[in-house]
């Protein structure tokens, strides 16, 4: 087998329908949120922020001015559960740590913030697989406004 053909998406054997790999579906999923955000009068300031062992899927600038650090979830299973409730208390810290890392790097400090969450469902039309939970989480103590001393 190729690489190529490794690479290419595989029938599943009950429905004759392709699948995408996780990461496949991952970025689609992040690309529907985005699309679905900027309709919605939000303006993407980065994409896949890489700060120390975590990421930021999309930092977005909303319409009312919040700095938006958006987690993204992607579902391509019906029986896969809420893709939301994929967001732990062990992520929510991660994602903290690397918005503190993005706001020291660029300066950012005195202005509205939030961490939002923006569940992507695949087997559902875009229209209707996208559900947006703005203030998904509030940062604590021991993520964002830890010192880095």
């Amino acid at each position: 087998m190729t690489l190529t053909e490794a690479a290419s998406p595989q029938p599943r054997p009950e429905s004759g329908k392709t699948f995408e790999s996780h990461l496949d579906a991952g970025r689609n999923g992040e690309a529907v949120a985005l699309a679905w955000l900027l309709q919605r009068g939000y303006v993407l300031r980065d994409r896949n922020v890489r700060f120390g062992r975590g990421e930021l899927d999309l930092v977005m600038e909303a319409p009312e001015g919040d700095l938006a650090f958006i987690e993204v979830k992607t579902s391509r299973q019906d029986r896969a559960g809420d893709p939301a409730a994929w967001v732990t208390p062990r992520k929510q810290l991660q994602i903290q740590r690397v918005a503190q890392g993005y706001c020291l790097a660029r300066g950012i400090a005195d202005r509205p913030m939030r961490f939002d969450v923006v569940a992507v469902d695949l087997t559902l039309p875009s229209d209707q697989g996208v559900r947006h939970i703005p203030h998904a989480f509030i940062p604590d103590g021991k993520g964002y406004f830890r010192s880095w001393v």
